[in-house]
Formats: structure tokens, C-alpha cells, sequence
């Protein structure tokens, strides 16, 4: 499994503008999906095939390398639309994200748009933004890496693909969220993973805490499997075309 660093990559982007339970495995419960009784290759196998298909999901995450930690709680789907919130490197201010097909809306509250208007035009752009919402497209510098980040089939096809010389290990039925998992460890080069892959409905992947190395790690969970994403746009009075900034 790759997944975090799926997640890294696609944080790394950003930052250039910006309780598990453990429960007995005991007998299978009636809506148990049977992957728990698998090998440690079994399960990941089936999770790749299960994040390989999902239409939509909803990705909660916190990203730490040397530039610092990246928050994200983000809902994307295979049609390119997306809502959510990024939170850049440095503490410094929150960006929410409207994505429908090439439209993207962000509003930056004020201490980001000072992290990312230098010197006195900081004040110029928080006057004109006004607390409304930039409008552009995926072509627009600004927003382009945070659209980035909406990429359904980037992280389904990072989430499918199989490392070479992974050594996995199956660990311990248990809880995210409240729901039922079995956990497994993946190692490969210098990257270590451990993922809790639902053993209800399909054998989804509900959460990862991985490293690349010391100074580079990723919490994340997964949920709102193929649900429909409720990215609607603001009205026309609450965005600012975002090449009055430019």
C-alpha cells in the first residue's frame, strides 16, 4: 500500500501556496465481510481492489514534513467536484474549497491571504476579497495546487498500486470510528504504513498512519464511500473573479 504517500505528494503541492479499540478477533459476526480471517496479502490485495473502485470518499488528514503540518478535510469525487478545508504549513490561516468540474472557489481567511499577498497589497486584497470566496479555474496559479488536492483518481491509483519488495504484517481486529477493522503493516524502502481496512461491506481502507522518514509522516482516515459530494458553488455575490488579485 502507498496511500501516505499519495497523501504527502499531494501535500508537498499545497504547501508551495500554502480511539482505535482493540477488540478479540473471536468468531465473524453476521456482517463481518470475512477479510479478517485473511492473510496480511489477502487483505491488502482486497483493499486496493475496494479503493481502486470508489466513486467518491471523504479524506481527513494531517501531513507533517519539514515545511510543517498540512491539515485536510476534504469530500471529492470522480466527477472532479470537491468541498473541504486545507490548512497550510506555519499556522498560517485556513483555506475552504469549493471544486465543481474546472471551477474552483477558495476563500482564505485573512492570515492566509497575508501569507500569500506580500507586504502592504495584503491589505489591498483583504479589502477586496472582503471575506468572499476567489473564483477561477484549474488553469489559475493560485488555485491550481489546492485544486490539486481534489484528484480522486490520483489517490485511487496510488491506493491500488502494489510496492515492490513490501513486507506486510496482519495485526489486531479493530475500531475507527466505531467501525470494525483488522489492521495491517506494510514496509518498503523507507517507508513504513499501517493501514485498518474495514471488515464490514467492502474492504475499504478507513485509516493509515504512515513515514517516508523522520521528518516526514501522515495521519489520515477515509469515510462517505461513494456518497454524493455536496459541492455546491457560492452565489455569484459571495466570489471574486480571482485575476482581480493578479
Amino acid at each position: 500500500m502507498s496511500a501516505s504517500r499519495a497523501v504527502v505528494v499531494r501535500c508537498a503541492a499545497a504547501g508551495a501556496v500554502s480511539s482505535l479499540i482493540l477488540v478479540g478477533a473471536g468468531a465473524a459476526r453476521a456482517d463481518d465481510n470475512g477479510i479478517a480471517d485473511k492473510s496480511a496479502q489477502a487483505i491488502a490485495d482486497a483493499s486496493r481492489e475496494a479503493m481502486s473502485g470508489v466513486t467518491s470518499m471523504r479524506m481527513v488528514a494531517e501531513v507533517t514534513d519539514k515545511s510543517g503540518t498540512t491539515a485536510l478535510d476534504l469530500r471529492f469525487d470522480e466527477r472532479g467536484d470537491c468541498v473541504g478545508t486545507v490548512t497550510p504549513p506555519g499556522s498560517s490561516g485556513t483555506a475552504d474549497i469549493i471544486k465543481r468540474g474546472e471551477d474552483v472557489w477558495m476563500k482564505l481567511d485573512d492570515a492566509l491571504l497575508r501569507a500569500q499577498v506580500p507586504g502592504p497589497a495584503a491589505e489591498d486584497a483583504i479589502a477586496l476579497v472582503n471575506g468572499r470566496y476567489l473564483h477561477g479555474t484549474t488553469d489559475s496559479v493560485l488555485l491550481r495546487d489546492f485544486a490539486e488536492l481534489c484528484d480522486l483518481d490520483f489517490f485511487k491509483k496510488e491506493f491500488s498500486s502494489k510496492p515492490v519488495n513490501e513486507q506486510l504484517a496482519k495485526g489486531s481486529r479493530t475500531t475507527v470510528d466505531g467501525r470494525p477493522a483488522i489492521s495491517v503493516t506494510s514496509r518498503h524502502d523507507d517507508e513504513t504504513g499501517t493501514y485498518q481496512v474495514s471488515t464490514e461491506d467492502k474492504p475499504y481502507l478507513l485509516r493509515l498512519q504512515g513515514t517516508e522518514a523522520p521528518d516526514k509522516r501522515v495521519e489520515a482516515s477515509f469515510s462517505a464511500f461513494d456518497e454524493p459530494v455536496p459541492a455546491k458553488p457560492p452565489a455569484p455575490a459571495d466570489s471574486v473573479d480571482v485575476s482581480r488579485l493578479q
